[in-house]
């Protein structure tokens, strides 16, 4: 088998609506290539952004067009590229798009200690940074923090910086009530626990049974006593919470925000239906946050669209906060992108995120 009908396979299921990852083990499965399937996949990522610049009209032919040029050429959906145009530096998003994103980790303090982490991690010839705005997240320089056995332990969270900064944007203390309305994966629930010492009362809130399920599994592998966790399987926009001293809303969004790792999220995007559909999610999930009494809330999106961020909070003017963490603003012909953050995989080697902060109502 050669890598044009592998790479072919794979975009067969890229269309058929398979994420990235789910397409290239489905490819592998059935397709045998005498390749290193590191690369290859990387090859498959490349492909897949370059989709929408590509002229064939099948799939092998698409895939040998790819493989003649030099270097990637990024391809968006036109309404995506002209929407971008005016709010980004579009090429050097494009740009990013190929290069990929970092991968962030922070030591899990509830199960580690974490400068004995830090030292086994180098004597494994791992390089990483310090964070300089967060300094207990890291960014690493050389290999898969995902292969060291401290991951594999839940001693290591993979989180990205931008997640991490939604968190701060929160600013958790102990004692205090906090309301999650969409809490998978878990990995802020970790974080605001973490931070608190469990000294905090959690109410962490979602829609997918499945999902709620993985999420307590993954919290108890990363040490959290559920004694003062309470989760609720509910759809959000019709809770059944009706006081916390702070709300997080990680709102379910189109995903655009992370193209770079899963770049199949662009097929869809072919039109801005998706966007439109998440928009009206987000909007009554924002109409339900003020059917509670609260104290400050945090609304973050892992979106790089305005439909799905500051033109949702632009309508909420009087309750904006300024959102006071590092990062860049968000777009500034809004109000609430002038006081909110972003954060950009061409600014920060993050997620592509926005994060806006509310007062309460209480």
């Amino acid at each position: 088998m050669n890598e044009i009908d592998f790479l072919s396979t794979v975009l067969f299921y890229v269309e058929d609506g398979y994420p990235l990852p789910v397409a290239f083990s489905k490819a592998k499965s059935t397709k045998r290539v005498k390749s290193n399937y590191d690369d290859l996949y990387e090859i498959s990522r490349k492909l897949v952004l370059s989709y929408f610049s590509l002229n064939g009209k099948t799939r092998r032919k698409k895939v040998k067009e790819f493989l003649s040029m030099d270097g990637v050429n990024v391809g968006l959906p036109a309404w995506m590229e002209r929407e971008l145009n005016t709010l980004i530096d579009i090429e050097k998003y494009k740009k990013s798009l190929v290069n990929g994103k970092a991968q962030w980790f922070r030591v899990n303090r509830i199960l580690a200690d974490e400068d004995k982490i830090l030292k086994s991690l180098e004597m494994k010839g791992l390089e990483f940074a310090r964070d300089p705005d967060f300094p207990y997240i890291y960014r690493s320089l050389s290999k898969d923090v995902s292969k060291t056995e401290e991951f594999q332990n839940f001693k290591i969270i993979i989180q990205d910086k931008a997640s991490v900064a939604v968190v701060e944007a929160l600013k958790p203390k102990e004692y205090e009530k906090i309301y999650e309305m969409a809490s998978s994966p878990g990995l802020k629930s970790q974080l605001i626990y973490e931070k608190t010492e469990g000294k905090v009362e959690l109410f962490l809130a979602e829609i997918d049974r499945r999902r709620l399920d993985k999420e307590v599994d993954l919290l108890k592998k990363f040490g959290v006593d559920f004694k003062n966790v309470h989760f609720v399987n509910q759809d959000s926009r019709y809770g059944s919470i009706r006081y916390a001293d702070a709300v997080l809303i990680d709102a379910p969004c189109s995903t655009s925000g992370v193209i770079s790792i899963d770049p199949s999220i662009l097929l869809s995007l072919r039109n801005k239906s998706k966007v439109k559909q998440y928009s009206r999610v987000q909007q009554s999930l924002l109409e339900d946050l003020f059917s509670i009494k609260f104290k400050r809330a945090v609304y973050s999106v892992c979106s790089i669209f305005p439909e799905e961020a500051e033109m949702l909070l632009d309508k909420l003017k009087d309750m904006l906060l300024p959102t006071d963490i590092p990062g860049s603003k968000g777009y500034t012909s809004f109000e609430s992108g002038r006081l909110g953050v972003r954060y950009f995989n061409f600014v920060h080697k993050t997620e592509d995120f926005f994060i806006g902060k509310l007062k309460g109502n209480e």
